[in-house]
């Protein structure tokens, strides 16, 4: 058996559940030495008790910019002196609601995780994956975890899909910068994957705090759509298939594309890409336009334009 400190060695966050979990078991299955992110030591007792040394948790939260860098030492130490493989970029947060009502703070802390966390991790541990000039090891790999919420964007959902649009840009940014270093940047976008994310977030989605307002019946409905999404979500495996194949592969793919919505949602127009997705939600009447249009609406002047 190869001793740990032999092994090739990752950092994934937010391992405590669902996708991050998987690929933390499935790296460690592989042989890898894994240095995974929780909140709470507690969360992490499962994969230290199942994997003693293989295991190393990372107690912080990646909003958290001054525990950041005390984490980047540990692992450093750690390693002795050896370099990282991947970082793989999966903690996030799930917030949902109609932009004109949904608190900016919860907007906020949705790109504070999703978005700018990931950034300050990846440039933390940039250093341990060779981004630097005469780094004397090879390079690494990094592994952002997106979604097909990157590529659409479905109502009630715009928050989370405007963070994991930057995730996308930010991960097309970070890859075409990093080809001098030899670093591969790649991203998978899955599409409803069974996870505590959105589990985290239901009580306060499925509750009543939008009752009183002009969505009430459409957001009920979205949530009650939530749910049957969520009952026939794939398991996290699909996802770590992928990260592995990122990891591993000599020429991995700068995108993973797991779910068909993604080339449904760039090929379709716009309003039929409307259509479809509100009819998916049950959200065709009651997303309906309730505004009669004028003789001098502009609306109604490109219809009479179409029918000319």
């Amino acid at each position: 058996m190869t001793p740990i400190s032999d092994r090739p060695a990752a950092v994934v966050t937010g391992v405590s559940s669902g996708i991050g979990l998987s690929i933390a078991e499935e790296l460690l299955k592989r042989g890898y030495r894994v240095f995974g992110s929780v909140r709470r030591e507690m969360d992490a007792e499962p994969l230290v008790t199942g994997w003693p040394g293989a295991f190393v948790p990372l107690v912080f939260d990646v909003t958290d910019d001054s525990a950041l860098s005390g984490v980047v030492q540990q692992v450093r130490a750690a390693l002795g002196g050896k370099s990282l493989k991947a970082l793989v970029n999966n903690a996030g947060v799930s917030h949902s609601g109609p932009l004109m009502l949904q608190p900016l703070q919860e907007i906020r802390q949705t790109f504070e995780v999703n978005v700018f966390g990931l950034l300050a991790v990846t440039r933390a541990f940039l250093p341990l994956l060779g981004g630097n000039r005469g780094a004397g090891h090879p390079p690494g790999r990094i592994v952002n975890i997106g979604s097909v919420s990157g590529a659409i964007t479905v109502p009630f959902m715009a928050s989370y899909s405007g963070s994991k649009h930057a995730v996308e840009a930010f991960s097309q940014g970070l890859r075409r910068e990093l080809l001098p270093f030899g670093i591969e940047v790649a991203t998978i976008e899955p599409g409803f994957i069974r996870s505590r994310m959105f589990e985290k977030a239901a009580p306060v989605e499925a509750s009543d705090r939008y009752a009183d307002t002009a969505y009430s019946e459409a957001w009920r409905q979205f949530n009650r759509s939530l749910l049957k999404q969520e009952r026939t979500a794939k398991p996290p495996e699909l996802v770590t298939r992928a990260v592995v194949h990122a990891i591993e592969a000599s020429r991995p793919r700068t995108r993973y594309r797991l779910d068909p919505l993604w080339y449904i949602g760039r090929l379709l127009p716009d309003r039929g890409f409307d259509r479809l997705i509100f009819k998916a939600l049950g959200l065709t009447t009651l997303m309906r336009s309730a505004r009669p249009l004028s003789p001098n609406d502009p609306t109604m002047e490109m219809k009479q334009e179409t029918r000319t």
